[in-house]
């Protein structure tokens, strides 16, 4: 009894040893897990963080060139071709400071209404709302010249007397109005178009962020159909061989283990390199040919493959299936089966054949297979690939023209 109670107690300390070795294993995994989640959420921030500022540096960059570089640009142009009529007129450094004061002055209220007016009511297609801003920012526009703009410079006396005297002048005339209107409406078509560019490209970019992310959800529905549809035909394979009690049952397993462990860890991956892709196809046609006698010539070459080239995994397996499963199955005498790939530069060729004794379907109705194949190629390489089925005497013929991206 004493051995038995010391034996309970061992096992306990035993137990809670693992259970406290197993807690730990999951703190461990889960702060790996939020890490990498942390990381994944901080990129995604980070990049968005970029292209908002792209868009902000660009409104500057444009405001900056608008308000300031053309209009120095256009007194440098006046100063070359028109001759100075009078000495009162400012030199060149006295319209540098006005450029830059007045630029000052000017950008506040036209960025007010690029912000709050073009795309807060334009660009939102609120018309009606965007006309009634822009009638009060036309009067906001006059208020603000006239006792603002005007008259805080004329009360800026460490300005040079050129500029308080423009300004002075400027705030007693006796216009009903102190700007072009025309000249507004010029301005505010072209802080229109500058939103318009910036909500367009915007947009292009949701749109092509929405089309990828259907192209992975595609992809990820396709490739999951392939995972099942293969192990669904390797399966029937081993079954078959064990109703025979065949010595090469056990290989078989074993193969197909390798083959199990390249789909669920290397085609979880976007691309694998064509060198494995291609070593994985070899042991599938290793593993069909074991089912068949030697009447039946099965034949697979590659050409040209290397580690360099990559490509989206399991693409071209629904082919080589087809070989197999659509083809020499029904031979019971004599057949054969040749599949060759090829790559030239980025260049990828397939070409299987084999021989058909009873196909009764036609060609397009070969398996879910091909249907799922045919629907990675249009979704990966549109207008990129070329795909030709053929049945001839006999001879079912399938050619794949890839251009790898």
């Amino acid at each position: 009894m004493a051995e038995k109670f010391d034996q309970l107690q061992k096992h306990k300390v035993l137990s809670k040893k693992m259970m406290s070795l197993s807690k730990i294993r999951c703190h461990h995994f889960a702060a790996a897990a939020l890490g990498s989640f942390n990381i994944t959420f901080n990129l995604m921030t980070w990049k968005r963080q970029i292209e908002t500022n792209w868009y902000t540096w660009l409104e500057i960059a444009f405001f900056l060139v608008f308000f300031f570089l053309f209009p120095v640009l256009t007194d440098i142009e006046y100063g070359l071709y028109e001759p100075v009529y009078s000495k009162y007129e400012m030199s060149f450094a006295d319209k540098l400071i006005f450029r830059l004061v007045f630029g000052v002055f000017e950008v506040i209220p036209y960025y007010l209404l690029y912000r709050y007016a073009i795309i807060g009511l334009l660009i939102k297609k609120k018309y009606g709302y965007f006309i009634l801003a822009f009638l009060l920012f036309l009067i906001f526009l006059q208020l603000y010249t006239h006792f603002c703009t005007y008259w805080l410079v004329s009360k800026m006396i460490f300005l040079p007397v050129s500029i308080i005297d423009s300004a002075n002048n400027w705030f007693h005339a006796k216009t009903p109005v102190h700007f072009s209107i025309i000249y507004v409406v010029k301005q505010a078509l072209q802080f229109t178009a500058l939103a318009y560019f910036i909500n367009y490209s915007k947009q292009e970019k949701r749109i092509n962020a929405l089309k990828e992310a259907k192209l992975e959800a595609d992809l990820s529905i396709l490739k999951a159909q392939i995972h099942p549809h293969f192990f669904f035909n390797t399966l029937n394979n081993i079954y078959a061989l064990a109703l025979e009690k065949s010595e090469h049952t056990a290989t078989l397993v074993a193969q197909l283990a390798d083959m199990m462990r390249y789909v669920i860890y290397e085609a979880a991956s976007a691309r694998v390199s064509l060198a494995k892709e291609t070593a994985f196809l070899q042991n599938y046609v290793a593993i069909e040919a074991i089912r068949y006698t030697d009447k039946i010539a099965i034949k697979i070459d590659t050409q040209g493959i290397n580690e360099v080239v990559y490509i989206e995994p399991l693409l071209l397996l629904p082919f080589i299936e087809n070989v197999f499963k659509h083809g020499i199955q029904d031979e019971m005498t004599s057949g054969f089966a040749e599949i060759i790939i090829v790559l030239h530069h980025k260049q990828l060729t397939l070409q299987t054949r084999n021989s058909t004794p009873n196909l009764k379907k036609e060609p397009s109705a070969a398996g879910i297979g091909l249907d799922i194949a045919r629907k990675r190629l249009n979704l990966l390489y549109p207008g990129k690939h070329n795909l030709q089925v053929s049945v001839n005497d006999d001879v079912y013929e399938v050619l794949l023209n890839l251009q790898l991206n």
